[in-house]
C-alpha cells in the first residue's frame, strides 16, 4: 500500500486526497482514495445542483449514479459531485467535474455558493464517507439531450420539477415520475421515491431544491445550505 505522504495524481494511478482535519483544513497529509473511504479520513468534495426554467416550471436536474460506484451505486445524487483531487480546490475541481460529467463548459464565477455541508455517513463495512462538501447552485439554461454524460460516473440524468421534487422529499407524495435520460441519450420513464436518492441523515436534496426554488423566484439573500 502507498503511504500517506505520496502526491501520486488520478491518471498516473491511484487517486490521491488531502487528509483534512476536523475543521475541514488541510493537514498536509495526502491518502489514497480507497483507504480515505476504508480508514473515515476526513477530505473535501465538490457539489453542485443545476436549475433552469422549463415550460414556466422550475427545474432541478439529478444524475443517476453509476451501478459500478462503491458508494451508493445506482442512486440518484446532486447535479454533479466529485472529490478533490490532492492540491485541487473548489475553483479547480468545479469546472472540472462539470466539463468531465456533463459535457458542460462553466466558469467558477458562474456557480452561486451555498455554503460547506458536513458528510458523515456509514455505506457499508470499510465504506465510510467522511466529507467537507462545498456546495452551489448554477442557473443555466440547457437540455438534458445536448449533455455528454461520463459512462465512468453515471447512468443517467433526470429532470425533477422544484414542486414536485419538495412534496416527495418533504413527505407529501410517495414517488415522482421522472424522465430518465441515459449515457445512450435515450429516454426511458423511472418512478422515483425519496429511498432511491442518496442516503443522508440531514435532508440535504429537500433543502437544495428550497433553495433552488427560492433562487428561481428571485431571492438571493441567505441561501445557505
Amino acid at each position: 500500500m502507498t503511504p500517506r505522504g505520496s502526491h501520486e495524481r488520478k491518471g498516473r494511478g491511484m487517486e490521491y486526497f488531502d487528509v483534512l482535519d476536523c475543521r475541514g483544513e488541510k493537514t498536509g497529509e495526502v491518502i489514497p482514495r480507497d483507504e480515505a473511504h476504508r480508514t473515515g479520513a476526513w477530505h473535501g468534495a465538490f457539489h453542485c445542483l443545476i436549475a433552469y426554467e422549463q415550460q414556466g416550471r422550475a427545474m432541478a436536474l439529478f444524475q443517476k449514479r453509476s451501478r459500478e460506484k462503491k458508494i451508493a451505486p445506482g442512486k440518484y445524487d446532486v447535479s454533479v459531485g466529485g472529490h478533490y483531487a490532492s492540491g485541487e480546490t473548489a475553483e479547480i475541481a468545479g469546472p472540472r467535474e462539470i466539463r468531465e460529467e456533463l459535457g458542460l463548459d462553466v466558469k467558477f464565477d458562474d456557480l452561486l455558493p451555498v455554503g460547506r455541508r458536513v458528510f458523515v455517513y456509514c455505506f457499508a463495512p470499510g465504506v465510510r464517507e467522511y466529507e467537507f462538501q462545498d456546495v452551489y447552485l448554477l442557473l443555466r439554461a440547457m437540455k438534458p439531450e445536448d449533455l455528454k454524460l461520463q459512462r465512468e460516473e453515471l447512468e443517467g440524468v433526470a429532470e425533477m420539477d422544484v414542486e414536485m421534487g419538495i412534496a416527495l422529499l418533504s413527505g407529501k407524495i410517495p414517488f415522482v415520475e421522472l424522465m430518465l435520460l441515459n449515457q445512450d441519450n435515450d429516454k426511458g420513464p423511472v418512478r422515483v421515491s425519496a429511498a432511491d436518492f442518496v442516503p443522508c441523515i440531514d435532508h440535504y436534496y429537500l433543502k437544495l431544491l428550497l433553495l433552488a426554488q427560492r433562487l428561481m423566484r428571485g431571492e438571493q439573500n441567505l441561501l445557505l445550505i
